[in-house]
């Protein structure tokens, strides 16, 4: 009852929040957005509801970069702990490779920077947009810009309430739902045209959250076929609650010189969570049944940073000296889990059991401290040449307190540097290099470990990377590159436990053709060919495999976007999505075989009460595509092979 309560609550906010923006709002906001036509790369973009490129947030060169801590808000170090909700963002793009050159103080597995929602000046604006599918999905959002002040005080804020399907990086799953609603709002308040200050306030809450299921076979082969159905454990919802707060100051102190700060806090709490488990399962599909309870489990983390810039002009030179200062302070609490045998089983088999009497036991707490000063020199000649050299000094130390063990402490101490070089051939042409090092997050151990929720410590990391780009027409543009990657491995060893177990070195090309290639058609097509290979003493003895489980051999990304040009309205396109062959074992004794998932869509824009809006309307997994596969830890799970519609109105009022 308190749950319906709740939602029908959340839906009325929604509703009066539009009646507020439809009273005032004239200013068009987001009916025309394509990530396809505003993509100028195709190594990552998101925009409002939809991805386009090769990478996402979470995985680049087959790598986290949100776990290893290379987050930005417009620009400045963030450590996220719980994730930004589209009410205070407008989406992220992925700086790697060539789009690094000229971002000051980059990071080897590419950086995911945040772009805070746009104020709409000194007129009201504001966009709902109601959504249906992938599946068991349905939402609504209103977003909007109100100037309290002219142009001095606007804020820009949201709310949303929706069904969200739990998705993972081949799709999303049909039956495993949760309820969220998200509020947030970033002022800005501009008392001059020097100075401008901005707030975060970001809550995010998620109830019912079902819980997707793992299977772990008894040897080296993919588990049997199963239906596509629903087959989790209805008692096994999980709830969590996340919240980013946070100031941004910029303030130009003279012609020269430039102050900008900002200080975060990232918080992510699971007070209620679960793990469903089928181990040992066999060819002919017999398990074991594990569930696994875990008590409250909360990650928190202040960061910041202040960052001092100078340009200087003189002729045909542009030079830029940046100092800088960063830090974060991370707090969690993790562990304490029970595990209940639920006996045998055929996988596949909807058998709904009562929901166990847990016994939980203490948590573990981790405290992990990150501390960096540093300074980078940038110099562009005529537009024709840049070059960039970048040094810190990082500082890192993580105490780990378990109950009924000694305190663990870790700690660092290491400089990094990183340079960044582009020159152009020709008009058209453009080579670029670079070297970065890195003291990066290491992550946390997953649900199936036996240190779950532990978190790993940092690894120093490096990176070397260069390619080529072809200005075809400065709306269409090639990007080849090439690049090697090397940081610590960490996964299961034979005790499950989550820990180092050698080194991990990606190497690999990837190629980016994204713009306008004909008037009316435009394309973003990202493809990476490469290998992340694991070195190391023992391997064998701890049964590791010489290529990393779930990185694909060959991936690719396609989107291609065609305008109808006798009906300029609506638009028409298909994407591809292919993940190649990718070890399914740590010791490399089975291999999860090659899937695409193709997508058809259309869009059309129109008139609805004198509102500018858009209908966007996408058949998904039009292959039906149904096959086993495995992320980056050991468990297997099946592509989510049904089709299903997605849709979404968009509206400016």
């Amino acid at each position: 009852m308190r749950v319906t309560s709740t939602k029908s609550r959340t839906f009325s906010v929604v509703i009066i929040a539009a009646a507020i923006f439809q009273a005032t709002a004239v200013n068009a906001q987001h009916a025309s957005d394509n990530p396809v036509s505003a993509a100028d790369d195709a190594y990552g973009l998101t925009l409002g509801l939809e991805s386009v490129g090769i990478y996402s947030p979470g995985l680049v060169r087959g790598f986290n970069p949100q776990a290893a801590g290379n987050v930005r808000i417009d620009g400045l170090y963030f450590d996220q702990q719980g994730a930004l909700s589209n009410r205070v963002v407008e989406g992220s793009t992925i700086k790697a490779g060539v789009s690094e050159i000229g971002y000051s103080f980059p990071a080897p597995t590419g950086i995911v920077d945040y772009d805070l929602r746009h104020a709409g000046g000194d007129v009201p604006s504001a966009t709902i947009i109601a959504s249906v599918g992938p599946y068991e999905a349905r939402g609504v959002s209103v977003d909007g810009s109100l100037p309290l002040i002219g142009n001095e005080l606007v804020v820009p804020m949201g709310v949303s309430t929706q069904v969200s399907t739990q998705t993972t990086s081949y799709g999303p799953y049909p039956g495993y739902t949760s309820n969220v609603t998200s509020i947030g709002a970033t002022p800005l308040w501009s008392p001059n045209d020097k100075i401008t200050v901005r707030a975060i306030v970001d809550w995010q809450k998620t109830n019912d959250a079902k819980t997707f299921p793992l299977f772990f076979t008894a040897g080296d082969f993919l588990p049997p076929t199963i239906s596509k159905n629903y087959f989790g454990q209805n008692w096994a919802q999980g709830r969590n609650l996340t919240t980013n707060l946070g100031g941004i100051v910029s303030a130009q102190l003279s012609k020269v010189w430039l102050l900008k700060a900002g200080v975060f806090r990232s918080t992510n709490d699971y007070p209620v969570s679960f793990a469903d488990l089928y181990t040992d399962v066999q060819p002919n599909g017999h398990s074991e049944h594990l569930v696994v309870g875990y008590p409250d489990q909360d990650t928190s983390s202040n960061s910041g940073e202040v960052r001092l810039s100078g340009a200087f002009t003189r002729g045909d030179w542009r030079q830029q000296l940046t100092f800088m200062a960063r830090g974060r302070d991370t707090n969690a609490r993790y562990g304490g889990q029970d595990v209940v045998d639920e006996g045998q089983t055929v996988i596949g088999t909807l058998v709904q059991l009562p929901e166990p009497s847990f016994t939980y036991s203490a948590r573990t707490s981790d405290r992990a401290e990150l501390w960096s000063v540093g300074s980078a020199y940038h110099v562009d000649w005529r537009q024709r040449a840049e070059f960039e050299l970048g040094i810190q000094d990082e500082n890192y130390r993580e105490t780990v307190v378990t109950p009924g063990t000694p305190d663990s402490v870790v700690s660092a101490h290491t400089p990094r540097v990183y340079s960044n070089a582009a020159f152009v051939l020709a008009p058209q042409w453009t080579v670029y290099a670079g070297y970065t090092q890195g003291l990066e997050n290491s992550g946390a151990a997953p649900t199936s470990a036996a240190n779950s929720g532990a978190v790993l410590p940092a690894s120093k990391t490096w990176q070397i990377d260069t390619g080529i780009r072809y200005v075809v027409t400065p709306k269409f543009k090639i990007i080849a590159g090439f690049f090697e990657l090397q940081k610590p491995y960490f996964n299961l060893d034979t005790n499950n436990v989550d820990r180092e177990l050698g080194v991990q070195r990606a190497k690999g090309v990837e190629l980016s053709v994204a713009g306008e290639v004909l008037k009316y058609l435009h394309v973003n097509i990202g493809v990476l060919d490469g290998r992340v290979s694991i070195l190391g003493p023992n391997l064998a003895a701890e049964k590791v495999g010489d290529v990393a489980i779930g990185q694909p051999l060959l991936m690719y990304v396609g989107n291609v976007n065609y305008a109808l040009w006798w009906w300029p309205a609506a638009s028409l396109d298909v994407s591809a999505t292919h993940f190649g062959t990718a070890p399914a074992s740590i010791d490399n004794g089975v291999y999860a075989p090659e899937v695409t998932r193709v997508n058809l869509g259309a869009r059309y824009q129109f008139t609805a009460f004198g509102k500018n809006s858009s209908l966007r309307v996408q058949i998904q997994n039009v292959l039906a595509t149904n096959k086993w596969t495995t992320q980056y830890t050991p468990g297997f799970f099946q592509w989510p092979s049904p089709r299903t519609v997605f849709a979404y109105i968009t509206t400016d009022l």
